[in-house]
């Protein structure tokens, strides 16, 4: 590909509006106004990746997720809205019935390239070093840290365990997968120097999930005494260079403006769109235990499915 842009926003907004997590044992709602992920336990936090209403529909919508999430014993719904996400008009409506802002994030690109060896973004990592994530005692040491960082982190189950080490373990491939469904999820770690223990100590940590030629970069944090140390640029570059040895060509992310945006932006990733996020927490009291209902599909979604 050389220094030629082949990603153009287009493309790289449809692989923005893909982008759907869907974690093992988990429960999906989709229609024509909304995809709804609710999580494996009770009290977890219920996903809207996107919603079109019509402007009459969209507080009935509204109304009907809030009670769909009670009814199946959620404790919080987090409402995706912006470019590719939602109509204009959901940012105000969800304020009004409760929901409180959360994140404001920009959808950045990068262009990893299709020669042998990667373009990688200006980073920097210093001496820190960064390693996959190959066995459930390693998951375990990334969950923790992700659990520190980002205090609503759901619980790290058995069945993903599972999911994680058959991903980490599949033959390495410069083929691209050709379905969006066989996606490879991985996480890492980065480690600093431990003198008084004459080791390393796991810091941070940072997920990736490579689908088709796209590498999807998520929840990068390092614990609050090691940031400033280079972590989150080591893990961004690192993510990287694996991804694209599996064949991806593009890095996308969805960067909060107030943290990451002016790092990566800096480090050559370009601004395609925006995203916010909203959050609600949903009431303990008269919480029924009624099971979800029978039109919703187990972790059956096709990531490539999406609104048209």
């Amino acid at each position: 590909m050389g220094t030629t842009q082949r990603w153009t926003d287009e493309a790289v907004m449809l692989e923005s509006e893909r982008w759907v997590h869907v974690p093992a044992t988990s429960i999906l709602t989709e229609n024509g106004e909304r995809l709804l992920v609710h999580p494996p336990s009770r009290r977890g936090t219920s996903r809207v990746w996107r919603s079109w209403p019509t402007r009459g529909r969209a507080v009935g919508l509204i109304l009907e997720t809030i009670e769909e999430v009670r009814e199946s014993g959620g404790g919080r719904l987090v409402w995706h809205t912006g470019d590719g996400a939602s109509p204009p008009f959901m940012d105000d409506l969800l304020s009004r019935h409760g929901f409180e802002k959360t994140e404001d994030l920009e959808v950045l690109a990068f262009e990893l390239g299709d020669d042998p060896r990667p373009r990688l973004p200006r980073l920097d990592g210093r001496d820190l070093r960064v390693d996959l994530v190959r066995d459930a005692a390693g998951l375990r040491e990334a969950h923790a840290i992700e659990s520190r960082v980002f205090p609503h982190s759901p619980e790290l189950t058995d069945p993903e365990i599972r999911d994680y080490l058959r991903d980490v373990e599949a033959p390495w491939s410069r083929k691209p997968e050709p379905d969006y469904a066989d996606a490879r999820t991985l996480r890492f770690l980065a480690f600093v120097s431990d003198p008084v223990n004459r080791g390393e100590r796991a810091v941070a940590t940072a997920g990736a999930q490579v689908v088709g030629e796209t590498v999807r970069l998520w929840g990068a944090g390092a614990l609050a005494e090691h940031r400033g140390r280079g972590a989150y640029r080591a893990l961004v570059v690192e993510r990287c260079r694996l991804a694209h040895a599996l064949c991806a060509t593009l890095a996308l992310t969805k960067a909060n403006t107030a943290t990451s945006v002016p790092l990566l932006r800096n480090a050559g990733f370009r601004p395609v769109a925006s995203e916010r996020r909203h959050a609600l927490q949903i009431p303990d009291e008269d919480r029924p235990t009624t099971s979800p209902t029978d039109h919703r599909q187990r972790n059956t979604f096709n990531h490539y499915k999406l609104r048209q």
